[in-house]
C-alpha cells in the first residue's frame, strides 16, 4: 500500500502524479525532488550471529557514486548474512540525480570475483538486480555495493525510495531468504535488518534493489 507523506500529499493536492513501480512519470517538480537527500550506500556482513565485520560505504551520490570496498565478517570467511545502509550526509544536500545500485561477490582474497550485478534505475521505476555470485557460485567471503548516478530523465520525479537486499543459497534455487528493506529515504534512511537465506548459513549470492514511488 502506498505511503503518504507530507510531501506526497502536497504533490497530489497540486495535481502531480508520482511514479510507482513502472507507472507513467509525472512532470518534474524540483520542489518535491529537493525533499529527498543525497545519500550513500553501505553494506555489512555477519557470521555466527556475532562476528560482525566493518560496514563499507560507497561515495555519496552527489559525487557521482562509486563502489564500496569489499565487506566481510570478522575473519573474512563465509559470512552468513548481510545488511544495507541508506545513509544521508550529516548536512542535508538535495538528491538531484537518478541512480541505481549494484552488488558484487568475491572469494579467496579477491581471486574469485564474480560479475557486478545492477538494479534497474530508480528513475525507470526501480527494481531488483540479478543475484551476484563469485566465480564458482559458492559461499563468497566478501561482498561490495556500488552506486551509479546519471542525469535525471526529463519529466521524471519520485517522492521516496528505499533499498533492499536478499540472500540466496544453492545457486539460483531460492531457499526462501527474506528480502530486507532499509527505512524510507524521506524518513531519514537507516539500516535494514540482516538478510539471510532460509537456514541462515553460508549463502551463495546476494541481490539488491530499489523501491520507489
Amino acid at each position: 500500500m502506498p505511503r503518504i507523506t507530507a510531501g506526497l500529499a502536497a504533490a497530489v493536492t497540486a495535481g502531480v502524479l508520482a511514479i510507482a513501480g513502472t507507472a507513467t512519470p509525472a512532470l518534474a517538480r524540483s520542489s518535491v525532488t529537493a525533499e529527498l537527500s543525497n545519500f550513500r550506500v553501505g553494506i555489512q556482513m555477519i557470521d555466527n550471529g556475532s562476528q560482525i565485520g566493518d560496514a563499507e560505504y560507497t561515495p555519496y551520490s552527489n559525487f557521482g557514486g562509486g563502489c564500496s570496498p569489499f565487506a566481510g565478517d570478522t575473519n573474512t570467511f563465509d559470512p552468513d548474512g548481510a545488511r544495507l545502509f541508506l545513509e544521508p550526509p550529516p548536512r542535508f544536500t538535495p538528491l538531484t540525480r537518478d541512480f541505481r545500485i549494484g552488488v558484487q561477490a568475491t572469494d579467496r582474497n579477491g581471486s574469485q570475483t564474480g560479475v557486478l550485478q545492477w538494479s534497474p534505475w530508480a528513475g525507470e521505476g526501480g527494481g531488483v538486480s540479478p543475484f551476484a555470485f563469485d566465480t564458482n557460485g559458492f559461499d563468497p567471503d566478501q561482498v561490495k555495493v556500488c552506486l551509479e548516478t546519471r542525469n535525471m530523465p526529463a519529466g521524471v520525479v519520485f517522492y521516496d525510495f528505499r533499498l533492499s537486499i536478499k540472500a540466496v543459497d544453492q545457486g539460483s534455487a531460492d531457499q526462501g531468504g527474506t528480502r530486507q528493506f532499509t527505512p524510507w529515504a524521506a524518513d531519514g534512511g537507516g539500516v535494514s535488518p540482516w538478510a539471510y537465506d532460509s537456514n541462515a548459513w553460508d549463502p551463495d549470492g546476494f541481490a539488491v534493489g530499489i523501491e520507489v514511488y
